[in-house]
């Protein structure tokens, strides 16, 4: 009890530094911070750009070990405290803690894929709306819209899948697992720079349904690396009918608005990892 007190008081701590740290892409955790105020929505790939036909045979990611606290984000299944974000962003933490409104929600690690940068959490004392999984893998030129806290700080990406490719994981694990790789569009609001702080946040299609969680990106190329969906049934988080309160889609109009819903609701938050 005393530990989970004093770990509670030490995440509130650390909340203002929590914004420059992410650890999305396992290279230099320290991002800079985008700037909020005159931050303009991004755009990479303009609309009706044909898209890119190069796809890499593999994308090799270097997962070093953990050696400062790092941030990721995270996203509801059920509404039981459920809770799906990177294997590569909770693995090998001390504590790990869901953070919403200054608070800290401890979490705990209950399963990790031994082949795919996946995890799913269990946090207690929450009861958040899930959002709605599907295992169909998205195809070339459909659109996709990434949610979370790139370089730690809220923002989203609007997407268009270019293919599917596979991506080897090497040094604290190692992995070898096919995703779908995406061409960015678009950064709402825009910022320059990695989508560290993204790993572990939820891919949604035009109807709002989860299509894979965010695992890479190669921000110089305009590349982003998603797991294949079909990894949720491999977890055993098999589609359920949920009820959705709010039946809005989604689009290049108002991904971001929704985006920013989502998180007020919790139903997508920010992952935070300690290390002793």
């Amino acid at each position: 009890m005393r530990r989970r007190f004093e770990f509670l008081v030490y995440a509130v701590f650390i909340l203002f530094f929590v914004f420059r740290y992410a650890d999305g892409e396992q290279t230099n955790p320290r991002r800079p911070v985008p700037d909020r105020e005159t931050g303009a929505p991004m755009v990479i790939l303009p609309e009706g750009a044909l898209l890119p036909q190069d796809i890499s045979s593999t994308v090799v990611v270097s997962v070093d070990p953990k050696n400062q606290a790092s941030v990721g984000t995270a996203f509801s299944v059920d509404d039981k405290g459920t809770f799906v974000s990177a294997r590569h962003v909770i693995e090998d933490c001390t504590s790990i803690a869901i953070l919403q409104n200054q608070r800290a929600y401890p979490a705990q690690l209950v399963a990790k894929a031994s082949n795919r940068d996946f995890a799913v959490l269990k946090v207690r004392g929450t009861a958040v709306e899930p959002f709605e999984l599907t295992l169909d893998a998205p195809t070339r030129g459909v659109d996709g819209f990434m949610m979370g806290y790139p370089q730690g700080v809220p923002a989203d990406v609007h997407a268009t899948v270019i293919g599917q490719t596979v991506m080897r994981s090497q040094g604290r694990y190692n992995t070898r697992e096919r995703v779908v790789a995406w061409v960015e569009r678009e950064r709402r609001p825009g910022f320059s720079g990695s989508l560290g702080g993204i790993s572990g946040g939820p891919v949604l299609d035009a109807q709002g349904r989860i299509i894979g969680t965010v695992v890479a990106g190669a921000p110089r190329r305009g590349r982003v690396y998603t797991t294949n969906p079909q990894v949720f049934e491999e977890a055993g988080l098999v589609p359920q009918p949920y009820k959705r309160k709010t039946g809005v889609s989604l689009s290049r109009d108002n991904f971001d608005k929704e985006a920013g819903s989502y998180r007020k609701a919790m139903r997508i938050a920010q992952v935070y990892c300690a290390i002793d």
